[in-house]
């Protein structure tokens, strides 16, 4: 470590335990505290360098002292609860800078076919099985719909793929959907494309994908990107006689990865109506940050208006406008300035990939977010995408183009160096996503070169020019366990062995910073969540481990011991 870091750090040290002791002055004469936590090492998360104390107070669900134990236990009272950590770690509670929140309450109705390590179908065959297994357990009857979650083309054997043929075989009687691991997509058979409006012929919707047969006419199952809409928007999700238990099965999965603010990060105006009455019936155990999707905004500025946007009304907040501006570079519909190097995902030659929806309607989007003070999340992977991100922040910026907006790049994972210039001259944030180098690198390598690859989710580069980026999960993508988030970020592991981009890897700290305090920056919360300091909400995680402590290649392996939201535990649930 630099003097000059050394000396930054103790400084920052020693500011914190002043600032601490002279909280606990104020209080000790009051009634004393709901909660005092001891007994092993409490990263706070302040700062540039990892610094710690030996107790937490909390009361009435916020953080009124951190630091030396003797002067935390002079809040000690007769109804006082005393945690020991029992040498484990505490630190701020995680904060999800981007899933889909939603999809957490239908999960439990759907099956997993995705392949190892995250579920059991290497192959069509064993998914087929699993949805066998899977039905039969249900009792599913004729008629009756069956999902499934986490197909992946690109990790099948050679020369095979789960079609609707197959799909038809095994179902005759049952519409059958399973969603791609992009969820930008799924493969149907016949009765799911009867159930949601598919035919032969069928036109292929612009910026969509539909596969077909050696015929050019006939559905082969594979629908994406636009294409794949007509199915989302009628998948059955929960009534309202049933929606608070699956908010709260939902939730408890986001609890359990020590999550305290989950997102839902592409909303459709049913659904939002949906989260309103969820959080108008108590039903939020943690905090969730809603972006209504393009498409739908004017209908949801139509009850909940602008000026009502980034305030939480019983832990539901809007938080802004999604747009989404291409696909994923995995399903090969991420919009690049080059041609992917294994041709389009239907075949097609000099392939580039396409916008995900109509570039002027993007822009009037954004002109108008921007108009009314609203953050925007721009969804874009392909290097493509971020340079229509720049050009469209440019245009709707006006002569304020580096005003502290806090647009993001959700994903950005394909960001040139020169792009990455301009988001720190313009003040844009990237939200990242290594665990695509585990999860989809092979599949990069193969379609975009290893050079391109490499430079996925540049979390050190992006770091180096002054920025904060965060690293999210995309849940249910891959799972929301942000532990693998932090070894994806700290070791840059690829699925086949080796790494993908050494030079980009970063610190333990570094990658809990990106899903604590600069993750509550993201939110316009860095005042009041990230990090254990006086005042803030008592959101905290204990865990078995300390990340800056172990062997890099173990992280992973750290389990959530505790997850606390305002002082209260919520995981494991009583």
């Amino acid at each position: 470590m630099s003097s000059r870091i050394a000396v930054a750090a103790l400084l920052a040290s020693t500011l914190l335990v002043a600032a601490c002791g002279q909280k606990a002055a104020e209080t000790a004469g009051g009634p004393g505290a709901d909660l005092i936590i001891t007994g092993g090492p409490i990263l706070t998360m302040e700062g540039d360098q990892p610094t710690y104390v030996e107790a937490v107070v909390v009361d009435e669900g916020k953080i009124v002292f951190a630091g030396p134990a003797a002067e935390a236990l002079k809040q000690k009272v007769s109804g006082t609860v005393m945690k020991d950590l029992g040498g484990k770690l505490l630190l701020p509670g995680f904060i999800d800078p981007h899933s889909h929140f939603m999809d957490s309450l239908t999960m439990a109705d759907r099956v997993n076919v995705s392949a190892p390590p995250v579920g059991p179908a290497n192959n069509p065959d064993e998914i087929v099985a699993e949805l066998q297994k899977a039905a039969a357990a249900k009792g599913l009857k004729p008629g009756e719909l069956l999902l499934g979650w986490g197909y992946d083309e690109n990790l099948m054997p050679k020369g095979t793929e789960l079609t609707r043929d197959l799909l038809d075989k095994a179902f005759p009687d049952n519409p059958v959907g399973i969603i791609h691991v992009s969820m930008h997509g799924a493969v149907i058979n016949s009765k799911a494309m009867e159930m949601f409006g598919y035919k032969d012929g069928m036109e292929t919707p612009k910026g969509g994908v539909i596969l077909r047969k050696d015929d050019g006419t006939s559905l082969r199952g594979l629908v994406m990107e636009t294409a794949f809409l007509p199915m989302f928007a009628k998948m059955p999700s929960p009534t309202p006689e049933t929606e608070l238990a699956a908010a709260k099965a939902g939730q408890l999965i986001y609890a359990a990865a020590g999550v305290t603010t989950a997102q839902e990060g592409a909303t459709h105006a049913p659904q939002v109506a949906q989260l309103q009455r969820i959080a108008k019936g108590n039903g939020f155990i943690i905090d969730v940050v809603t972006y209504p999707f393009m498409t739908d905004l004017e209908t949801v500025w139509k009850t909940t208006p602008p000026a009502e946007f980034g305030k939480y009304v019983n832990g539901l907040k809007i938080g802004g406008c999604k747009i989404t501006g291409d696909g994923s570079p995995q399903g090969k519909t991420a919009w690049f300035t080059t041609p992917y190097l294994t041709g389009g995902p239907g075949g097609e030659k000099d392939w580039k990939g396409e916008p995900g929806l109509p570039p002027d309607a993007m822009k009037a989007t954004m002109k108008s977010c921007y108009d009314k003070g609203l953050q925007v999340l721009f969804h874009a992977n392909g290097d493509a995408a971020i340079d229509f991100l720049l050009k469209a922040h440019k245009a709707a910026a006006g002569t304020d183009l580096a005003k502290d907006r806090r647009t993001v790049c959700i994903h950005c994972q394909f960001i040139r160096p020169d792009q990455l210039k301009q988001f720190a001259e313009l003040k844009l944030l990237p939200s990242l996503f290594t665990d695509h180098s585990f999860f989809f690198g092979d599949t990069h390598v193969a379609n975009r070169g290893l050079q391109q690859a490499s430079f996925i989710s540049p979390m050190k580069a992006a770091r180096d020019l002054g920025l904060r980026p965060t690293n999210h999960t995309d849940a249910f993508v891959v799972p929301v366990d942000q532990l693998m988030t932090v070894w994806t970020a700290v070791n840059r592991p690829r699925r086949s062995g080796g790494t993908l981009g050494a030079d980009q890897r970063i610190t333990p700290y570094e990658a809990l910073q990106a899903i604590t305090i600069d993750a509550a920056h993201q939110y316009f919360e860095e005042d009041s969540k990230g990090s254990i300091l006086p005042g803030k909400r008592a959101d905290l995680v204990i865990l078995s481990a300390d990340p800056t402590k172990v062997a890099p290649g173990t992280i992973k392996d750290i389990k959530v011991v505790e997850t606390i939201k305002d002082g209260k535990t919520i995981w494991p649930a009583s």
